[in-house]
């Protein structure tokens, strides 16, 4: 999850220096984003599905050697084509790995509180991956060139790859026909996944325009201020498996979108950049209580196939950020300032409380021990 994330947000920052070194005009850059992660999208389904045949073992290894030899492939790129069909491949493998790794995490840790535990590992683990990926990528091209934010990939794949192979006993296909154990609580689970993303994602598209068009800051202070709606994320993540463990997955889940949803509500309210701290700060304390609990609840009503479960859950949280970045980039073209904010926190506020309601009347409640 970790790799996955670089991956995205280190490329973000290192489109000029790529684009330029090809001679390619400004408007096809972010090609080197979508060509990485539309596949990905497209690919999660068919990788879940198979995750459950195949095993996760099997495909995790295959994915991190693919997404390595990938990676190489971007890095020793002699055209600009070359450079776009690795990142295709990427994607692919990325698809691959990321069902792989939920449901070799579910196999792993059996027993719901080890697994909770876990979980929570894995939130805060990828959240570090939201914190450090852009300054990561600013670095590898400021010192380096382009090639490195491929070359960085290598070690940590080959790596990740060594942990599998010792780490992870062989496996084989799951139950062929398993059916959820709870469809209400799998239909509310990945529906509130996507609300999860569209609500941060969407929000943070706007502030990022706000802080460098309104306020007209530079890319770096830009960033450092967006950090405070990751490094909660980073921070709560581990916390937020403990607190599955005592209050359960709906609680919990909950409590990070109201919390989140009234930190959003915020926005607009107060001038300066003091005003927006409130609002990034419940990003950050939302999605660090929010994600494990509801991964979880995904990964614990479809037990039997693992693979489609995790891949149902990553392709609406990949599908609720694209719509969130869709929607808060249109929302910038029509207003700025303070009513920006105000309408942005209004609506992404009632979306994650909105979120909250459907949490509390669609997830399992926790048995009593």
């Amino acid at each position: 999850m970790f790799l996955v994330l670089l991956d995205v947000l280190s490329m973000n920052v290192a489109q000029p220096s790529l684009g330029r070194a090809f001679g390619i005009p400004r408007e096809a850059w972010p090609l080197l984003v979508d060509a990485y992660t539309v596949p990905l999208a497209a690919g999660l389904l068919p990788a879940g599905w198979l995750v459950d045949r195949a095993g996760p073992r099997r495909v995790l290894l295959w994915g991190l050697a693919v997404f390595a030899a990938a990676s190489g492939l971007g890095a020793a790129g002699w055209a600009w084509e070359a450079v776009i069909a690795a990142r295709a491949v990427q994607g692919l493998a990325a698809a691959a790995m990321l069902p792989a790794g939920l449901a070799a995490l579910t196999a792993t840790w059996r027993e719901p509180a080890p697994r909770a535990r876990a979980l929570g590992v894995w939130s805060g683990v990828s959240a570090l991956a939201t914190a450090i990926g852009p300054g990561a990528g600013g670095l590898l091209v400021a010192v380096l060139d382009w090639r490195a934010v491929f070359w960085i990939n290598v070690p940590f794949a080959l790596a990740a790859f060594a942990g599998t192979s010792r780490l992870l006993t062989a496996d084989g296909p799951t139950v062929e026909r398993g059916k959820p154990e709870g469809v209400r609580a799998l239909v509310a689970s990945v529906i509130a996944a996507a609300v999860m993303t569209s609500g941060a994602n969407g929000t943070l598209q706007v502030l990022t325009v706000h802080l460098q068009d309104d306020l007209r800051l530079a890319s770096g202070p830009a960033g450092a201020i967006l950090l405070l709606a990751t490094l909660p994320f980073v921070v709560l993540g581990p916390v937020a498996g403990r607190l599955v463990i005592r209050c359960g997955r709906r609680a919990v889940a909950a409590l990070g979108l109201i919390l989140g949803g009234l930190g959003l509500l915020t926005l607009g309210r107060l001038s300066g950049i003091a005003g927006l701290v409130p609002g990034l700060l419940g990003v950050g304390v939302g999605l660090g209580l929010m994600t494990s609990a509801i991964v979880g609840e995904t990964m614990a009503a479809w037990p039997a196939r693992p693979g489609m479960a995790g891949g149902l859950n990553n392709a609406l949280r990949q599908l609720g950020t694209s719509a969130g970045v869709a929607v808060g980039g249109l929302s910038t073209s029509h207003a700025a300032g303070a009513p920006l904010l105000e309408r942005t926190g209004l609506v992404a506020g009632i979306w994650w409380i909105g979120g909250a309601v459907l949490v509390l009347a669609g997830f399992e409640r926790a048995r009593r021990r």
